[in-house]
């Protein structure tokens, strides 16, 4: 803002020499003259100074015995005086400088800033079938109207800010990501079952009756804890059953087999180096300029980048663009060097051992290895791991009296 107020106020740029530069220096400071950009040049001075204090500065020349040369005139005074005669691009540079005005009055871009859950493109519908879109007033906008408008159509937004700058509007929002997390649970009852086979390592019972302890040898589909809970008396007779939703962290020693194959042969592009553009405009929302010839590539890939233009950071414009460059390729057939064929399996293997990791598997050991046959990389093996193998399955005993 400062340096546009500058420009339109018109400045100069000049060079100080002679006999006491230094002192014409001090007389500027003394009576608040501004300079900028001072600079010393082979024993000159060159500096920037506002037109209407240069006039009070000539006073000073024969006082210090300096010399003041003009180099460059700049600012809008200067740049009308010197277009004076061109009325016509005069007249064009006002109307340019309305028009931006009135575009100011007006909203060119909403953002979204702090959700995950709810994507712009539904939001953005919501503001927009409430009568909040681009191109309205900045006037009908009512910032605490369109936050009360989010927290009442989507409750799992906890907070919301809205706000105008330059010609966005900005809706700053929170998500609760626990209520949208959050699922109704049913608690209906179960056997906790092994997924597989392995020995038991640990079992942590929360509720139901475990059949089995660790060092167990299980078998899938075998019942780990029961959902059936019998019930005693003081005098530790059986008095009846009751069922519950069995639920324990049952951890077992497992094997786990991996198989990856893929063949060394296999097709990669080469780019012939032919490109062809798609410059696609719209203004005001309609598409009304499209340049160039997409067609005529059998296969190609696409680059597409796309923007809106504005001036400075918030001042948004009703004008966006999108920009397509098309890259024709050929397939051809390449062979996987033996270090190149090993690199990918151990890649594919160490995003899958990654995988396991990620669910909360342990692995032990790996007993996994590469080899290259009949034309192909093969990678077979398998793991020892600690793993939970407790999944629910249906009650296997529902008879017996059942209590509340």
């Amino acid at each position: 803002m400062n340096r546009l107020m500058r420009w339109m106020q018109g400045y100069l740029l000049v060079e100080l020499s002679g006999y006491s530069p230094e002192r014409l220096l001090n007389l500027c400071s003394y009576n608040r003259i501004e300079l900028r950009e001072l600079v010393n040049v082979g024993g000159k001075y060159r500096f920037l100074v506002r037109a209407s204090d240069f006039k009070q500065m000539v006073g000073f020349v024969r006082k210090s015995k300096s010399r003041l040369v003009i180099l460059e005139k700049r600012g809008l005074p200067f740049f009308l005086r010197r277009h004076r005669g061109r009325s016509l691009f005069a007249a064009g540079i006002f109307l340019c400088l309305a028009l931006l005005y009135l575009m100011s009055l007006r909203i060119w871009a909403i953002d979204f800033d702090g959700n995950s859950y709810f994507t712009d493109e539904l939001l953005l519908e919501t503001l927009r079938d409430a009568g909040y879109e681009t191109g309205m007033e900045k006037s009908g906008i009512v910032c605490d109207s369109l936050e009360l408008l989010l927290r009442e159509t989507y409750p799992e937004i906890t907070w919301v800010s809205a706000q105008i700058k330059g010609t966005r509007l900005i809706v700053q929002l929170r998500e609760n990501t626990g209520i949208l997390a959050a699922e109704p649970v049913e608690e209906t009852p179960c056997d906790l079952v092994a997924a597989k086979d392995g020995v038991i390592t640990e079992i942590i019972t929360r509720s139901g009756t475990p059949q089995v302890k660790a060092g167990d040898t299980v078998t899938a589909g075998q019942v780990l804890v029961s959902g059936v809970v019998e019930l005693y008396n003081d005098s530790g007779e059986k008095t009846g059953e009751h069922q519950v939703q069995a639920d324990a962290t049952v951890k077992a020693s497992t094997t786990l087999a991996y198989e990856d194959r893929f063949p060394l042969e296999h097709q990669v592009k080469w780019y012939t180096g032919a490109e062809r553009y798609q410059l696609t405009l719209w203004i005001f929302g309609r598409r009304l300029f499209l340049d160039g010839n997409i067609h005529g590539f059998s296969v190609y890939d696409t680059v597409s980048e796309q923007g809106q233009l504005s001036i400075g950071e918030d001042f948004f414009l009703p004008v966006r663009w999108q920009w397509t460059a098309l890259r024709e390729y050929e397939e051809q057939t390449a062979l996987y060097s033996e270090e190149e064929a090993r690199a990918r399996a151990e890649e594919k293997l160490e995003t899958y051992v990654q995988n396991l990791l990620e669910k909360g598997v342990q692995i032990i050991e790996n007993n996994v290895r590469i080899d290259m046959m009949g034309g192909e990389c093969i990678t077979q093996g398998s793991f020892s791991l600690i793993e939970e193998i407790g999944q629910e399955a249906p009650l296997a005993q529902t008879t017996g009296e059942q209590e509340e």
